[in-house]
């Protein structure tokens, strides 16, 4: 070693400056973030799951009460059509009326704009 002591203090101190947990550190930082990734994808896959499991005519039903209140024609007639859609004793039947709800939702949608939550 043919370094003077004034190199070798600066050898020294480029040591000291060297973070030897750099990668550890972004490593584990990359860890994180993809794991809030999968987390918030986790959330948003059991939310659709939830919403889709809903009854379409429940959906329908809600519009209308919402919209009119409890008394108005349409929420009292979907209301009557969500208890046909779940009471029902012919589950083709059930089918039917849910597939005609979900039908109604589209319509809305389409030629109204308004979008059924």
């Amino acid at each position: 070693m043919d370094e003077t002591p004034e190199e070798l203090e600066q050898i020294r101190a480029d040591a000291a400056a060297i973070d030897v947990h750099q990668y550890q550190k972004r490593f584990r930082a990359m860890k994180a973030i993809g794991l809030g990734a999968a987390a918030a994808g986790l959330v948003w896959l059991v939310m659709i799951m939830l919403d889709s499991r809903r009854n379409p005519c429940e959906r329908v039903r809600a519009h209308f009460c919402k919209q009119e209140g409890p008394a108005g024609v349409n929420c009292r007639m979907y209301q009557d059509i969500q208890k046909e859609s779940v009471d029902d004793e012919n589950p083709q039947m059930r089918q039917s009326i849910r597939a005609q709800c979900v039908t109604k939702i589209e319509r809305m949608k389409e030629e109204d704009g308004v979008v059924v939550r």
